[in-house]
């Protein structure tokens, strides 16, 4: 793991994400060896879908195991998060070794 743990508040997203970048420029997250940056917290209360989806994506993105945290008995929960955890671009992305497992760019 790259990381602290994680918490259900952007800024926490944020910074977990960012610990990945050390390892992706020195090619040390790849196939047998990603870069994690702790849990999914989609459907967790503290994010607004928007950050939830952002979240997902930017995890799709560095190729992270995508682990997710939310109370999987809760249909409510379940059925508003479908969207995003289901995105089969989102998943292709995850699953797509291109060389490289993403990085910042500005």
């Amino acid at each position: 793991r790259t990381s602290e743990d994680i918490v259900a508040s952007y800024d926490s997203v944020v910074k977990n994400l960012q610990s990945t970048i050390q390892w992706a420029q020195r090619g040390l997250s790849r196939p047998g060896c990603w870069g994690y940056p702790d849990m999914l917290e989609v459907g967790v209360t503290g994010l607004s879908f928007t950050e939830a989806r952002s979240h997902f994506g930017a995890w799709c993105i560095v190729s992270s195991p995508l682990i997710l945290s939310h109370d999987i008995n809760d249909d409510a929960v379940s059925d508003e998060i479908w969207p995003v955890i289901s995105n089969r671009e989102a998943l292709a992305v995850n699953q797509a070794w291109a060389g490289h497992s993403g990085n910042p760019f500005k």
